[in-house]
């Protein structure tokens, strides 16, 4: 159960959303501080030490090496030392220290005495929240929720943290954290007074100072069981508040449907429908959905939640902290598989402890209860607590006190006797030391079995005793004397020294370590070795070969063109172990990926030597006077791996390589501009890597540069892979990658898309247009320059496509179509602005202007190819709204300067076609450049007032 908290601790707080600190070296993301190291060269290990005086024991460590580019991560959850629990680290004071690599390096110091939140909040997904009266005296309803205490850290026993409940990212409400981060309450009024808008569930985003601290912040609507009947719960459902709802189960003919429907302790009863998938429909009078799920989405009843209780010795029920202030108001005790069940009535609170004391209620004998609580009904299983220990001085004086002890000490020795006296009496010879073992093995099952018959006779408790250890002492000194008995007895039995005449030896044949399996021929001769005898065929390493004479013999074997050591037998001493030496296949892998490495050398004592083919694979003979070698192995690709080979049957060792790697970091640019989200392939480009490793594609970051890559050593191609079709040309470089010092490949792909005839004579074409804008006999074109500035600025950029290819890199947007939509957008503005500036107001204005000094004002703004392409990829919908939102601002604007001027025709007709270009725009690339034209010309719009010689020329009387 530990384990499991803990790995629910470790996921719970895993992910969060990342959120900057006031020092950019530091920010939270999530449960993670985030590091930047970036000032640091070839950083290690990374220290974070808490230096608040309440507990300077807290301090975090990380390894460097494993960083995420420029940052390290370190889990606020887990520290390197110091304890964070019950520890206040919402605002801790903290130091951070790199050690770099290298034996001399100095160790450089980010930050010292730098505030940063340590504390992070997670929810407990096995145990339900509910709704219930709060603990002061006329407080107000209260929503208790579980937390998972071991991702809970940071916060002291009864502290509040704030919360954002309607995604501003500002605290709205505080919530209090009891039962050292078992629990987390909040007040109903404030929830309900400062939620948000969107209300199908409920978003608790516990907040630090640098952001919220909590992964999984969404309480959600559930289907519980609740009195006789089935009930929707919902965080945010309001008593007094009526509800119009439509549900039915989903694949039944049952429906529940009414308008004015009342909650209770965030409750709505469901009456006639079954604990089966449902289809509900949710909301308030004035239309707010709080729950929508369908019948191809619906909300499921999973059954009761499962808690654990102990029974303690006053008949009070232990739970979880979490489940504090739970109220009950009945039972359902059950006693096991056979006891049945029945109703308790059960009137009372779960207090701040988790202590439930069931008044006038005996649970003694039961094992599950059905609680009808505050949290709908709740599964709770139930063991007993109380002390342990008396049951064995009980056992052992009921019986007698030291016979108890005698028994399963002295029973198993005196079957280890009696077992080998019956043995010695049919044994003519010394058992071997294999029959010696089995002697033993023998023994030890016979005792073993003696000692659980006298547990099963008598009373007597087996575990958590000191009599278990009394009869394993018994146990194994009777397997002991097992063979030690016939042993002792054959070798006093008379002429067993003395034996004379043709006799028998035992031949053991092994391989080194084990029985040799194979067909073996035993030879044997007298030492002299001139008489000849047929030799035996032994199978299975054993055979008793009957010699056909006295005194001393010789006996080795043979398998094949292997021969074993030769070995002297004679009727005192007949045994002999003969070791005849086998070939291994030696197998070399890599240690990463398992596959075989061809071509590594292999030398070692004993002349032993080779080299693997394809399959990694090598055959070693045997060396002439040992069972076993040690051997190198070594690759100019691998580190050098030293293993001691086992030379026997059917040996297949495997030696795993670890591979020499090196690092590679690099760029990619676009025309010399750096620019992210660039693919980029790796190719392995000398003959051992492309026959082992595979083509990698990885993508630059957002400043164009490519992470460290850890790679096997060798020669590699990096090439961009931006498509010719898109307008690009291929680049690649050549890197060979080291053990020391780290590779660097820079790719910089060229842009070859270019303007063709007919674009640049329409870009001609619009430029006299717009010149002739401002032209007229008699009268002041400084406004209409100033307008006609936003179309020269839009065919600067339509004109500077072919530079700025990098800005076309990770979009779906042609760079044709996005000209084709500048200058479409840009022929419409022309005529807008012409359209505004030759109105009759505007003509006589103008005209009134004609004796003012000549002005070159220019609208301050550019037309961003950049925001364009952004616009291309986003909804055309939200443009058009955005144009809407900034043409009715406009309009406030000018209504506002109205009473200063004399004149604002050339403000109000230019925001007029301003909107009316984008409202008659279709779909499509030229769409949304005329929205994005729009929004710049109702910005020279407002500009238009801030220039004095502009503002001069609406001062003027027309008549």
């Amino acid at each position: 159960m530990a384990v499991s908290l803990v790995l629910v601790g470790l996921v719970a707080v895993g992910f969060a959303p990342g959120v900057a600190s006031a020092d950019d070296t530091l920010e939270r993301d999530g449960t993670d501080l985030v590091v930047n190291v970036s000032e640091v060269e070839d950083p290690e290990t990374v220290t974070v030490a808490v230096t608040d005086p309440a507990d300077p024991e807290i301090s975090y460590e990380a390894n460097a090496t494993r960083s995420d580019g420029n940052t390290v991560r370190i889990d606020v959850t887990d520290p390197a030392s110091g304890s964070v629990n019950g520890t206040d680290l919402r605002d801790a004071t903290v130091t951070v220290t790199v050690d770099p690599s290298g034996d001399n390096a100095t160790a450089v110091q980010l930050t010292n005495g730098t505030s940063v939140p340590l504390h992070a909040v997670a929810f407990a997904d096995d145990r339900p929240a509910w709704i219930g009266e709060g603990e002061a005296e006329n407080a107000s309803d209260t929503l208790y929720v579980p937390l998972d205490a071991a991702g809970t850290v940071g916060v002291p026993d009864g502290d509040t943290v704030d919360i954002d409940v309607d995604g501003s990212e500002t605290a709205n409400v505080t919530g209090t954290v009891h039962g050292d981060g078992e629990q987390l309450t909040v007040d109903r009024d404030e929830l309900l007074s400062e939620v948000g808008d969107s209300r199908e569930t409920l978003d608790l985003r516990v907040l630090s100072s640098a952001g919220r601290v909590i992964d999984e912040p969404e309480i959600e609507p559930e289907l519980r069981s609740r009195g006789d009947g089935l009930a929707l719960w919902h965080p945010l459902f309001a008593s007094g508040e009526t509800y119009t709802v439509d549900a039915s189960t989903v694949g039944e003919d049952a429906r529940y449907t009414a308008t004015a429907a009342e909650t209770d302790e965030g409750y709505l009863e469901l009456s006639r429908l079954s604990a089966n998938d449902t289809a509900i429909r949710v909301s308030t009078a004035d239309g707010t959905t709080l729950a929508n799920y369908t019948d191809d989405d619906p909300i499921a009843y999973s059954g009761p939640p499962e808690v654990d209780a102990e029974l303690s010795d006053d008949g009070a029920l232990r739970f979880d902290r979490s489940l504090a202030g739970l109220s009950v108001d009945g039972a359902v005790v059950g006693a096991g598989d056979e006891g049945g069940s029945t109703y308790a009535n059960i009137e009372s609170k779960i207090g701040s402890e988790g202590r439930l004391t069931p008044e006038e209620t005996d649970l003694s004998g039961a094992k599950t209860l059905l609680l009808s609580t505050a949290a709908g009904d709740v599964a709770a299983s139930i063991e007993s607590g109380g002390g342990s220990g008396s049951a064995a001085a009980g056992s052992v004086g009921a019986i007698g006190g030291i016979l108890p002890i005698l028994a399963v000490l002295l029973v198993p020795i005196v079957v280890g006797l009696g077992l080998g006296g019956i043995i010695s009496q049919v044994q003519n010879d010394v058992p071997d030391i294999v029959s010696k073992l089995i002697l033993g093995g023998v023994g030890l099952a016979l005792a073993l079995l003696a000692l659980l018959a006298v547990h099963a006779l008598a009373p007597i408790t087996i575990l958590g005793t000191a009599l278990q250890w009394v009869g394993l002492v018994g146990v194994v000194i009777g397997a002991a004397v097992t063979p030690v008995v016939p042993t002792v007895v054959a070798s006093r039995k008379p002429g067993v020294v003395a034996a004379s005449g043709p006799f028998a030896a035992k031949v053991t044949v092994t391989d080194g370590s084990d029985l040799f399996r194979g067909d073996v021929s035993v030879h044997y001769r007298k030492p002299d070795g001139r008489d000849r005898y047929d030799p035996v065929s032994v199978r299975g390493g054993r055979e008793t070969i009957q010699l056909p004479g006295t005194g001393t013999w010789e006996v080795y074997a043979r398998h094949g063109s292997a021969r074993s050591n030769v070995e002297t037998v004679d009727a005192n001493d007949p045994a002999a172990t003969l070791t005849i030496p086998v070939e291994a296949t030696l197998t070399v892998v890599d240690a990463v990926d398992g596959e075989p490495v061809a071509d590594a050398t292999i030398s070692g004592e004993a002349g032993i030597s080779g080299t693997t083919d394809r399959n990694g694979a090598v055959t070693l003979d045997p060396p002439e006077d040992a069972t076993d070698a040690e051997i190198e192995v070594s690759h100019d690709r691998y580190a050098d791996a030293t293993e001691r080979v086992r030379f026997r049957q059917n040996a297949s060792p495997t030696v795993e390589l670890d591979r020499r790697t090196g690092r590679l970091r690099g760029s990619a640019t676009v025309d010399g501009t750096a620019v992210g989200a660039v693919p980029i392939r790796i190719v392995p480009d000398d003959e051992f890597l492309s026959d082992r490793f595979e083509v990698e594609t990885v993508s630059t970051n957002a400043d164009g540069t490519l992470e460290e890559r850890t790679l096997p050593i060798g020669q590699y191609r990096v090439e961009t892979t931006l498509a010719d079709g898109d307008g690009y040309e291929k680049t690649e470089t050549t890197v060979t990658v080291r053990e020391s010092g780290t590779a660097r490949a820079e790719v910089d792909a060229r842009f070859t898309w270019r303007l063709d005839a007919d674009r640049r004579d329409r870009i001609d074409r619009i430029r006299r247009d717009v010149r002739s804008v401002s032209e007229g006999g008699g009268r002041d074109g400084t406004i209409p320059r100033y307008y006609a500035s936003v179309v020269e600025s839009m065919l600067d950029v339509a004109e500077s496509v072919p530079d700025a290819g990098h800005e076309f890199v990770g979009r779906e947007a042609d760079p044709g179509d996005a000209v084709d939509g500048i200058l479409a957008a840009a022929e419409r503005t022309t005529d807008a602005i012409a359209e505004a500036m030759t109105t009759k107001r505007n003509v006589d204005l103008f005209a009134a202007c004609a004796d003012m000094p000549d002005a070159d004002v220019r609208w301050s703004g550019t037309f961003d190819l950049a925001e364009l392409l952004d616009r291309l990829e986003a909804d055309s919908g939200a443009q058009r709204r955005e144009v809407k939102q900034r043409y009715e601002a406009v309009d406030g604007l000018i209504e506002d300067r109205r009473g200063e001027l004399s004149e604002i025709a050339p403000a109000r007709e230019m925001q007029q076609r301003a909107w009316e270009l984008t409202r008659e725009a279709d779909r499509g690339p030229e769409a949304v450049a005329i929205g994005y034209t729009s929004l710049l010309l109702l910005d020279a719009v407002e500009e238009l007032f801030e220039h004095d010689a502009l503002r001069e020329r609406l001062t003027r009387t027309v008549f």
